[in-house]
């Protein structure tokens, strides 16, 4: 078969293209740090590396959902033991103040610490975090306890901004909503609560009265029971949450490992495959050269 002088120079063309792109593909690779640099360099590995990476991103959203729900039930568990202590405390002086010893001047002593502890209670019923109100339910903008005062200074009365029922859930797994906040209402609530009993003790301590301070300990119970209810329930749903972080931990570094086997370079094989190619290259580059030089003397001798 007759070889033309223009298929020689086409192949010569194709032997130099073909491993001087196999040298531009593998500097790509090295430069880069990644075996697909676009979705034509393995189509197939491209979608299996598409949906690892999208199920990673989830699973970062998790953890930070976790992490943020975690930070916000702290606040809230700190914010219950301390109102804990001080119905704990509160209690105590109610006994103490029921007792028919003492006088009307020691019983308003007693009140007024009762008093701060109300004033303390008031400020823990108004916690907030980054800005936001841990016990107002989902009004988290507003300050969700407001009270009123008489002359002296004193809390004489409360209000609520809005409804501190709500509930706020965190994703932590695939379907999977956690709750995290405490409502207000659960704990607070103005009827029975620990702001309402504290009330109550201070004045029939100012007012003297034995048998309201006896009352006011029964009161106290139930808002200090109300109190560890609703912080033995969150103890459980941040127990849940932090299980739930270690196995999203896990998933993410599995996730990661798996990205690196289908997408990372190795560098000790395309340095052996570039040394390959710049072999072949060259060669094809020297015989080119040969053929090229060649003229209709040499090939009629």
């Amino acid at each position: 078969m007759r070889v033309t002088n223009n298929q020689y120079y086409i192949q010569m063309l194709r032997n130099i293209q073909r491993p001087a792109q196999d040298m531009l593909d593998i500097q790509n690779q090295l430069s880069s740090g990644k075996k697909i640099n676009s979705y034509s360099d393995d189509p197939g590995g491209s979608a299996i590396l598409e949906k690892y990476k999208s199920t990673k991103a989830e699973t970062e959203q998790f953890l930070r959902n976790i992490a943020n729900g975690i930070v916000w039930m702290n606040q809230s568990e700190a914010a219950l033991s301390s109102v804990e202590d001080n119905l704990i405390r509160a209690k105590s002086l109610a006994v103490q103040g029921a007792n028919a010893s003492n006088s009307r001047h020691e019983r308003q002593d007693i009140g007024n610490e009762v008093n701060q502890i109300l004033e303390d209670v008031l400020s823990m019923a108004n916690t907030s975090f980054n800005g936001k109100y841990i016990f107002a339910g989902i009004h988290t903008d507003a300050r969700p306890y407001i009270e009123t005062r008489n002359n002296e200074g004193h809390i004489d009365g409360f209000g609520v901004s809005n409804d501190s029922s709500g509930v706020i859930n965190r994703g932590i797994n695939e379907g999977v909503n956690v709750q995290i906040n405490v409502p207000g209402q659960n704990v607070f609530n103005l009827t029975d609560g620990p702001l309402a009993s504290l009330m109550e003790l201070r004045d029939a301590l100012f007012n003297n009265d034995v048998d309201g301070i006896q009352n006011s300990i029964d009161a106290l119970d139930t808002a200090l029971e109300g109190s560890l209810t609703a912080r033995t329930e969150l103890g459980a749903r941040m127990a849940r949450m932090e299980t739930t972080q270690f196995f999203q931990e896990s998933q993410g570094i599995n996730y990661t490992s798996l990205i690196s086997e289908i997408e990372d370079a190795d560098y000790a094989e395309l340095s052996v495959r570039l040394a390959t190619s710049e072999a072949g290259y060259r060669a094809a580059i020297s015989t080119s050269a040969r053929i090229v030089q060649t003229s209709l003397v040499d090939l009629l001798t």
